[in-house]
């Protein structure tokens, strides 16, 4: 058997890869927002206050991360298409979107509860999860409120204005993605990516029509 064919633990070498790959892109972050925290850890009557900042800090962190692996797995690229089965894919999809929107979502309410005052890229969040909840609502309630085929498409293709609106949102605003040069070039490339991911879907659905 060929050595590109042969199989770890039962996948693939490449879907081991792409799963390293991703689990990575998610520890550097958690890695420097943890080295961050560690120091600032409060003991003062303000600390409940603080630390849902803190928390708030992470959970939007990984909220970007798990986005753009929803992407990722919905985006048709024929060599993912090649490496992992599409069904799992779409489930992956589904899983990641869940519990980006509720990281992403706890993030926005957490930061406006602490400080609901609005400047520009704070309203650039604010937006995004606006849009992002529109995306979430038409994906989870499409049967309930009945929304043709049409609908759904727009709502869902709609979150793809959410990546770039929280990429500018982390780098005005993010103190990991500041502080930190390896997260604030983690970020930089995942836009690159997710640029290309973009620019690919465009051409794929202008190809269908």
């Amino acid at each position: 058997m060929p050595d590109r064919d042969r199989k770890v633990g039962g996948r693939s070498p490449a879907t081991v890869v792409i799963a390293m790959v991703a689990i990575a892109s998610h520890l550097v972050p958690l890695g420097f927002w943890l080295h961050s925290v560690i120091p600032m850890m409060p003991g003062s009557a303000r600390s409940a206050f603080f630390g849902l900042f803190l928390l708030a800090r992470v959970f939007g962190l990984l909220g970007f991360v798990l986005m753009f692996w929803q992407y990722v797995l919905s985006s048709r690229i024929p060599f993912l298409e090649t490496v992992l089965k599409r069904p799992v894919m779409l489930k992956q999809h589904r899983v990641l979107g869940k519990i980006g929107f509720l990281l992403i979502l706890s993030h926005g309410v957490i930061l406006l509860s602490l400080d609901p005052f609005l400047f520009l890229a704070k309203t650039l969040g604010l937006f995004a999860l606006v849009i992002l909840t529109i995306a979430v609502v038409a994906a989870w309630f499409c049967k309930p409120l009945k929304l043709n085929f049409k609908t759904w498409s727009r709502m869902h293709l709609a979150a793809y204005l959410v990546l770039p609106l929280v990429f500018i949102h982390a780098l005005n605003l993010g103190s990991t993605v500041i502080g930190y040069r390896p997260v604030y070039f983690l970020f930089v490339v995942l836009f690159a990516l997710y640029v290309l991911i973009a620019t690919h879907r465009v051409f794929r659905l202008a190809g269908e029509k």
